[in-house]
Parts: C-alpha cells; sequence; structure tokens
C-alpha cells in the first residue's frame, strides 16, 4: 500500500508541474530527432493522448500512466497469489 501511495503522490506531482510549466514559450523544442517526431506525429498522440500543448509533457504522461497499469496489473496478479 506503501508503494502506491507514492507511486500516486508522483505522478500528482508530475502533473501538476507539467500544468504550471505547460505553454511556456521557453520550452518548445526538445529535440527529439526524426524517429521521436514521427512518433509524436501519430494519431493516438495527436487525437487521442493530447492533454498538453508540449508534446514532451505528452509522452512523459503516457509512460507514467503505462508505469501504473502495469504495476498495477503485476501487483493483482501475481502478488495477490501470494498471500
Amino acid at each position: 500500500m506503501k508503494k502506491w501511495i507514492i507511486n500516486i503522490g508522483y505522478f500528482v506531482i508530475l502533473n501538476l508541474i507539467f500544468i504550471i510549466v505547460d505553454g511556456t514559450p521557453l520550452i518548445t523544442d526538445f529535440g527529439f530527432g526524426d524517429f521521436g517526431k514521427r512518433v509524436l506525429q501519430t494519431g493516438f498522440f495527436t487525437n487521442w493522448f493530447n492533454f498538453y500543448e508540449t508534446q514532451f509533457f505528452n509522452i512523459v504522461l503516457f509512460f507514467a500512466m503505462l508505469h501504473l497499469i502495469l504495476t498495477g496489473l503485476y501487483d493483482v496478479l501475481f502478488k495477490a497469489r501470494t498471500q
């Protein structure tokens, strides 16, 4: 339970920082390269997963949510069996 509170706390703090910093003119291009730009210009990140104006924040949020989901599935499927 303690691990979940820490993970969700980090997730909330990360989103608060992104909300505060999003849209500032200093953070515009992170230099993703060709592959990164192609990934961020796919329909998934432009239409479905577009929470922030800054594309970097969207991809970091995607991986943070993926981490929470996979950790939750692991805890439910494997740790519940051992108890």
